[in-house]
């Protein structure tokens, strides 16, 4: 096949240009999919054309008329290929999307040794989908645009541990988590451990969130240095939980199927979702370089974060009814962050 014929004798850098994966990580993803996926070539379809087609429509956003010209196949075809090769991914989701421990270095550990139980962040983030038009009203978030709010976990080193897509845009994110830990495949949280959280939640255990009222957002800290304990907990937490969005940005770099609605029916584009970052995983642990990651750091240095600011401040008041149920605040929680900021501000 001319296309993958291409491909093969090209560079790695064509390889992730197209595929979004190197050589090695792509043959790697082929042979994972058929020993644990069960993905089974055809008569007609090699595996490795298969996944191919299914990698270049979710990172470049294809219509399949494109990929018929592409790959010389019928769009009969490229539709069954995408949906087993869907299906196979998912197959494999439990073995990507899970906690691992991580060893970080420099700077990266220099960010989370304040925080020592700390298991990564959590947020929630908007990807757009189609819907039918009587659906639209639910689907449609604060913005007005028609999306999905995607529950996200992620460890330090920018893996996601857990990821809970489907819920309607309008819906808050204390909302989304309510029912992360009451659903059957729930975010389930090691003893002992917690994570870090934006304004938007409650404080509570298992979910350290900064101080309210106080400035926290990294640009807020440009020329400024901390004046108070809450002000440098609040420095730190966002250098850490800062983690989340960049995993954010990587990952809809990487998929632009993720950036604008794809023409698949909502239970498919939830399962593109759940795929996209399944395949985020795999990527971290298989490529040591991702020059996205160093895009997306240069961009963070260069973007005031004021989205995030609006996003807090609206998340407090929509969403006080929803936090009691999900998350309590206690008094011995209060007090564990209370002494470890006091303590960092001791130690500065």
């Amino acid at each position: 096949h001319s296309f993958l014929n291409r491909l093969y004798r090209g560079t790695n850098k064509d390889c992730i240009e197209q595929l979004r994966l190197s050589k090695n990580a792509f043959f790697n993803l082929c042979r994972i999919l058929q020993e644990k996926g069960g993905l089974v070539r055809t008569r007609n379809v090699p595996t490795t054309e298969a996944v191919a087609m299914f990698l270049h429509i979710l990172a470049h956003n294809l219509k399949y008329r494109v990929v018929q010209f592409s790959y010389c196949r019928s769009k009969e075809t490229i539709s069954r290929q995408f949906n087993d090769v869907l299906r196979a991914v998912m197959k494999v989701s439990k073995d990507y999307l899970n906690f691992q421990p991580c060893t970080l270095e420099g700077a990266e550990a220099n960010k989370w040794r304040w925080f020592e139980r700390c298991i990564g962040a959590l947020d929630g983030t908007h990807i757009p989908v189609t819907v039918s038009p009587d659906e639209r009203p639910r689907y449609r978030n604060r913005k007005g645009d028609v999306s999905t709010n995607v529950l996200v976990a992620c460890g330090p080193d920018l893996r996601f541990i857990y990821v809970l897509p489907g819920w309607e845009g309008s819906a808050g994110d204390s909302r989304v988590l309510r029912d992360a830990l009451r659903r059957q495949n729930k975010l389930e949280i090691p003893t002992g451990k917690y994570f870090l959280v934006d304004a938007g939640y409650t404080n509570g255990p298992r979910f350290l969130a900064p101080y309210r009222g106080t400035r926290y957002h990294l640009n807020e800290w440009i020329g400024n240095t901390p004046q108070s304990y809450k002000e440098l907990f609040n420095l730190r937490h966002a250098s850490a939980r800062n983690a989340i969005e960049r995993s954010f940005g990587i990952l809809k770099k990487r998929w632009s199927i993720l950036r604008t609605p794809s023409f698949f029916d909502i239970k498919t584009q939830i399962r593109i979702i759940n795929a996209c970052f399944v395949l985020h995983n795999f990527i971290r642990d298989e490529q040591q370089t991702d020059q996205l990651l160093e895009v997306q750091d240069l961009e963070f240095l260069s973007v005031v974060d004021e989205e995030l600011v609006h996003q807090s401040r609206e998340e407090v008041q929509n969403n006080v009814i929803d936090d009691i149920t999900t998350i309590q605040a206690t008094e011995e929680w209060i007090r564990f962050r209370d002494t470890l900021a006091m303590n960092m501000f001791a130690n500065y």
